[in-house]
């Protein structure tokens, strides 16, 4: 075979090769599409919108002081969330930060705060009461940043105690759930920075589902409390 036919064969064999390598290479990157379950709680007497990578994930509504979002389906991983004031005079951020959850798990995430430094999330492990006749569960939560440790009294109709009381509670902390009968509660929640200051609500639980109260607010405004059903 003529020598110039042979190399002109063997650059031919490997521009195919180098164009196939390079089809290859130029394959998309797999998308992770992993998820997790994430629930916001506006623990402020602000209005708010929650955005995550800068997309609003409230996004039929303004997220109003005390609401919550309910659990919704977010991207796991490592994402970038970030509060804005509601409002066209408010278009920047109170704060960013990168938020790291877990694929398949259940989280909720208290925006206490203006800064970052008072948000904070909790990972949700959520088990219903199934015995013959089911018990509801409650727990309680600390999102006031400044109104010091709070302690909570948990008692039925007749004022006789269900639960053992919640004692000095810290910021950011959380409950175990407990264990209490359906129907009506009264309940008192105090703040070891404002002891004047007493908060009452009734609730009615409903037996095999689980809740979270919690109490919210600051010494100039005072304090709320909030009550969500986690399944």
């Amino acid at each position: 075979m003529n020598i110039k036919v042979k190399v002109l064969l063997m650059m031919a064999v490997a521009a195919g090769c180098l164009a196939s390598c390079k089809k290859n290479n130029d394959k998309p990157d797999a998308v992770d599409s992993s998820t997790t379950s994430l629930n916001v709680i506006n623990a402020t007497f602000n209005n708010i919108n929650v955005y995550l990578n800068g997309t609003r994930i409230n996004n039929t509504t303004t997220f109003y002081s005390g609401g919550t979002l309910g659990y919704i389906s977010v991207k796991a991983g490592t994402q970038n969330y970030s509060v804005k004031l509601d409002g066209p005079n408010n278009p920047n951020p109170l704060f960013s930060l990168p938020l790291t959850l877990s694929k398949d798990s259940i989280y909720s995430f208290y925006v206490a705060g203006n800064t970052v430094d008072q948000v904070f999330k909790t990972t949700d492990v959520l088990v219903a009461d199934t015995g013959k006749t089911p018990m509801a569960k409650i727990r309680f939560v600390n999102a006031s940043s400044d109104a010091g440790n709070i302690s909570v009294h948990f008692e039925g109709t007749t004022a006789a105690l269900d639960t053992e009381t919640v004692k000095n509670l810290g910021f950011k902390g959380t409950s175990t759930f407990y264990l209490v009968a359906p129907g009506e509660h009264n309940m008192a929640l105090h703040s070891a920075a404002l002891p004047t200051t007493v908060v009452r609500d009734t609730v009615t639980l409903t037996g095999g589902k689980v809740y979270t109260y919690y109490g919210y607010g600051n010494k100039s405004a005072g304090l709320a409390t909030g009550l969500f059903t986690n399944q």
